[in-house]
């Protein structure tokens, strides 16, 4: 069974991507996940079953992990445990309005998709109230409450972009670039050819050519989307295609 992510927070807006450069990278090669708006005090929820600890890094940084329940794929097909992390939450000492519900629990506790994990703030390494939202593939320990990065020499800590995962864009499982075959190809096209964006086209359903590079070019020229030529559909193009789409235009 393919991984799949629910939204953390109700309203879902990504300002950093993964692998984005930044001043404060921590020994990475970029950004180890997503940062997402979140005014303090905004609800995090966790964003699949599996089992919940909350913890506190060496930086004041406050959060809670979540193991997965079982074992899923990744976008490759390679099955493993993952790992999500909620990161930079409101210290429950100094605010205990805002305590999250795994605060004063030990160890991993069971936890469903949806359920309120804990609520947004600036701790730990951080230059304003946001979420940090991250995914590793873990694999089992000595005990069961031991997990270890499958791949911590990838210059993420172990950390793999949680974009292709998540809900909101299942309907568009991977960045699509030219040269790429596959359903998800098709459903861009008869989208561009919905909204004028290409002429109809007779053969190369599911082909990245360069009639579908022209219309990816041309849609994020009008969608305010940096573009490169049309030659990638990345994670802005993707959301704004799947908005549309999902608003039946």
């Amino acid at each position: 069974m393919k991984l799949k992510l629910a939204n953390p927070l109700k309203d879902f807006k990504i300002t950093q991507y993964f692998g984005n450069k930044n001043p404060a990278l921590y020994g990475t090669s970029g950004h180890n996940g997503l940062d997402c708006t979140a005014p303090h005090g905004t609800p995090v929820y966790a964003s699949h079953d599996g089992f919940a600890s909350y913890q506190v890094d060496g930086g004041g940084g406050h959060g809670v992990v979540i193991i997965t329940d079982k074992e899923y794929e990744d976008v490759n097909g390679v099955s493993s445990y993952f790992k999500t992390l909620y990161w930079h939450l409101v210290d429950p000492l100094k605010e205990p309005k805002y305590k999250s519900p795994f605060a004063d629990k030990t160890g991993f506790t069971t936890v469903k998709q949806g359920e309120l994990i804990g609520y947004a703030d600036n701790t730990g390494r951080s230059t304003g109230s946001h979420l940090h939202y991250g995914l590793k593939p873990v694999t089992k320990g000595e005990s069961w409450g031991v997990w270890y990065s499958t791949d911590t020499g990838n210059g993420y800590f172990g950390a793999v972009d949680p974009y292709p995962y998540l809900d909101s864009y299942v309907d568009f499982p991977r960045y699509m670039k030219r040269g790429d075959f596959g359903e998800d190809i098709e459903k861009m096209q008869a989208f561009f050819l919905r909204n004028k964006y290409m002429s109809p086209i007779y053969f190369g359903f599911g082909n990245y050519g360069p009639l579908t590079q022209k219309a990816v070019k041309q849609f994020q020229i009008n969608n305010n989307i940096p573009n490169n030529n049309g030659v990638q559909c990345g994670p802005l193009t993707i959301a704004k295609l799947t908005e549309l789409i999902r608003d039946n235009k």
